[in-house]
C-alpha cells in the first residue's frame, strides 16, 4: 500500500508520523515528569504535616503526662492531710509550694498552660491563673469527665483524676487536675510551619470549625467546605480544583485532640516551570506545523501538481488519447517540460492519425474488395439449389432464388456510395434471408424495425455480416428449426438494431474473446466482417458506438448495433 503512494504523499506521511512520534514521546515524558513531581509534592506535604503533627502531639503529650504525674507529688499528698484542717497556715504554705512547682513546670515547658487543681474533699482550688478567682463548685463535677481534650472558649482542656478510676464520678475523687492551653499556641505553630514550608496549614474539625494561621489565604474556606463534604480517614490526601486551580490537600487526625491537621499546596505553583516549558514546546510545534504546511503547500503547487498533471497526461497518452495537452502558467523548469510534452503529443497524434487513416483506407479497400468478390461456396450452393429445383419442375422456387440472388449480388457489388438507409440495408438482408430460407427450410426470420428509423443512414453492409454469422455459426450447426429476429429502437440521441438467433449460443469465455477481438488490430485468425462493422461504426460515431454481445433469450447470441444520431445531422 505504501509503495503505491506518490513521493509527495510519502514525504507528507513521513513528516506526520515523525511529528506524531515526537509529540507522543514528549507528551509521555512530560506526563511522567508531572506525575513524579506530583508524587514528590504529595510526599513532601505529608511529611511536613506529619512533622508538624508530631511536634504538636509531643507538647500535648508532655502536658498530659504532667497532669497524670502531678497527683503523685508529695506536696499534693501533704496538702490533703486531715490534720491541716486546724492549721490553715500550713495548708496555705504547702499550697504555695505546689503553685511554685506548677509555675516552674510552665517556665520549663514550651507551651504556657493553665494548671488547675481541684480538691473535692477539701473543696479548694489551686490554679496558675493569677488573674482569675476560681471557686469550687460541686455541680461542676456532678457528671463524668471527658477522657480526651475538649475545645471550649478558644482553648483546649483536659481532665484527670486521682485515682484515675474516678473519671465517671469525679466528685468522689481526691484530686481533679485540669490542664488547659490557649489556641494561640497552635496558631503560633501553624505560623511557624507556614513560614518554613510555604504552605497554608490549619486545623479542622467537622463540627467545631477550624483554627487557621494568622495569615491564612481566602482559599482556606473553600478547602474547609471540601473537607466537610468528604468522609475523612485517619490520614490521607486528595486533589481538588478550586477557582480553576488544582490543589493537593493532605490531612492527619490528631490522636489527642481529635482535630485534623490540614495543609494544602497549589500544584500549579510548583508545576509552573514545567507547564510553561510544555506550552512553549507546543507553541513551537504549532509554529513548526504552520511553517511545514506552508512549505508543503508551496511544494505541492510548485512540484506535485505539475508532476500529477504530467503523469495524467502521460497516462492519457499511453491509453491512446493523443489530443491531450498540458497547460502551465508558471515560469520554471516545468513550463519547459510541458511545452516539450505538448510538442511530442502533437507529433505523435499527427503520426497516429496518418497511420490510422491509412489503415482505415486499407481496410475499406479490403472490405470493398471482399464485397466485390463472390463467395464461391455460397454461390455454388445457390446454383445447385436452382438446378435441383429445375429438375423437380419447381419453377416458382427457381424464380424466387434467381431473383433474390440477383438482387443480393447487385447490392453487395455496388460501391459508389459508402452509406445507405436502414430500409435499403433491410431490403438486402431480406434477399439474403430469403435465399437462406429457400436453402434451409428449417430457418425462419422476423424483422421488426420502426418506420421512423427506416430513413436513417448507416454504413453499407452493416447488417448482412451480423445476420450471416448468426446463420453460419448459430443456425446451421443445429438440426432443429432456427429463428432469427431483427428489431430496432431509438431515442433522441441513441439508435440500436438487435440481431438475435436461436442457435447453439456461446460460452462466457467465447463471448468475452469475441468482444476483445473487436478492439484489437485485424489479423488472420479473426473474422473480417464483424470487425470491420465495429471499426467503421467507432470511426464514424465515436468510441461508444459499435457492436456488443450478450446471451439471447432463446439460447443463442444477441448482437446489438449501436450508433449516435447527432453525428448524421
Amino acid at each position: 500500500m505504501f509503495a503505491r503512494l506518490n513521493v509527495f504523499t510519502k514525504i507528507t506521511l513521513l513528516f506526520v508520523v515523525l511529528l506524531v512520534l515526537v509529540l507522543f514521546l514528549y507528551t509521555y515524558s512530560n506526563r511522567e515528569s508531572v506525575r513524579v513531581i506530583k508524587h514528590e509534592i504529595q510526599n513532601n506535604t505529608m511529611n511536613h504535616l506529619s512533622t508538624f503533627a508530631d511536634s504538636v502531639e509531643s507538647n500535648i503529650y508532655q502536658l498530659s503526662l504532667y497532669g497524670m504525674s502531678i497527683g503523685q507529688d508529695s506536696s499534693i499528698q501533704e496538702y490533703q492531710r486531715p490534720d491541716y484542717k486546724d492549721v490553715p497556715y500550713e495548708r496555705v504554705k504547702v499550697g504555695s509550694a505546689i503553685l511554685e512547682k506548677m509555675n516552674l513546670y510552665n517556665a520549663a515547658s514550651k507551651w504556657h498552660s493553665t494548671i488547675t487543681l481541684y480538691f473535692p474533699r477539701l473543696q479548694k482550688v489551686i490554679s496558675t491563673d493569677y488573674y482569675a478567682y476560681i471557686p469550687y463548685r460541686k455541680d461542676e463535677f456532678s457528671k463524668p469527665l471527658s477522657k480526651s481534650w475538649a475545645y471550649t472558649h478558644e482553648q483546649f482542656e483536659w481532665y484527670t483524676t486521682d485515682p484515675t478510676t474516678a473519671m465517671d464520678t469525679p466528685g468522689r475523687s481526691r484530686l481533679i487536675t485540669k490542664i488547659s492551653f490557649p489556641v494561640r499556641h497552635l496558631i503560633n505553630m501553624l505560623d511557624q510551619n507556614k513560614l518554613n514550608n510555604k504552605g497554608d496549614p490549619f486545623m479542622f474539625h467537622p463540627e467545631l470549625g477550624l483554627i487557621s494561621n494568622s495569615k491564612a489565604n481566602d482559599t482556606l474556606n473553600a478547602v474547609q467546605s471540601k473537607l466537610k463534604e468528604m468522609t475523612l480517614s485517619g490520614k490521607g490526601g486528595f486533589t481538588t480544583t478550586l477557582d480553576h486551580t488544582e490543589y493537593y490537600v493532605s490531612y492527619i487526625q490528631s490522636g489527642s485532640l481529635g482535630w485534623y491537621y490540614v495543609d494544602y499546596v497549589p500544584m500549579q505553583q510548583i508545576l509552573g516551570p514545567i507547564t510553561n516549558s510544555r506550552n512553549l514546546f507546543y507553541a513551537s510545534i504549532a509554529v513548526l506545523i504552520a511553517m511545514s504546511v506552508v512549505v508543503l503547500y508551496v511544494l505541492y503547487r510548485s512540484v506535485q501538481l505539475p508532476l500529477l498533471q504530467l503523469v495524467k497526461g502521460t497516462n492519457r497518452l499511453s491509453t491512446g488519447d493523443f489530443s491531450v495537452r498540458l497547460h502551465y502558467t508558471s515560469r520554471n523548469e516545468f513550463s519547459l517540460l510541458f511545452a516539450r510534452f505538448n510538442i511530442m503529443a502533437q507529433r505523435i497524434q499527427e503520426l497516429i492519425e496518418n497511420v490510422y487513416e491509412e489503415q482505415l483506407r486499407r481496410r475499406e479497400a479490403t472490405l470493398k474488395q471482399l464485397q466485390s468478390q463472390i463467395n464461391p461456396h455460397f454461390l455454388y450452393n445457390c446454383l445447385f439449389y436452382i438446378k435441383n429445383m429445375a429438375r423437380m419442375k419447381n419453377e416458382k422456387a427457381v424464380v424466387a432464388m434467381s431473383l433474390n440472388l440477383g438482387e443480393y449480388y447487385r447490392y453487395i457489388t455496388r460501391s459508389e456510395n459508402d452509406q445507405a438507409t436502414i430500409k435499403e440495408e433491410l431490403t438486402m438482408v431480406k434477399n439474403y434471408l430469403e435465399i437462406q430460407e429457400l436453402r434451409l427450410e428449417r430457418m425462419h426470420y422476423t424483422i421488426d424495425i420502426p418506420d421512423d428509423m427506416l430513413h436513417m443512414r448507416i454504413p453499407r453492409l452493416t447488417l448482412q455480416p451480423i445476420v450471416e454469422n448468426a446463420i453460419i455459426h448459430g443456425i446451421e450447426p443445429r438440426t432443429e428449426d432456427g429463428h432469427i429476429t431483427i428489431t430496432g429502437h431509438h431515442t433522441d440521441e441513441l439508435s440500436t438494431i438487435t440481431v438475435e438467433d436461436s442457435g447453439r449460443g456461446m460460452t462466457e469465455n467465447q463471448m468475452q474473446e469475441l468482444t476483445n477481438n473487436l478492439h484489437k488490430p485485424l489479423d488472420g485468425s479473426m473474422g473480417c466482417g464483424t470487425w470491420n462493422v465495429h471499426q467503421r461504426l467507432s470511426f464514424l460515431y465515436g468510441e461508444r458506438a459499435g457492436l456488443s454481445y450478450e446471451h439471447g433469450s432463446r439460447g443463442g447470441v444477441k448482437v446489438s448495433i449501436t450508433w449516435y444520431n447527432n453525428i448524421n445531422e
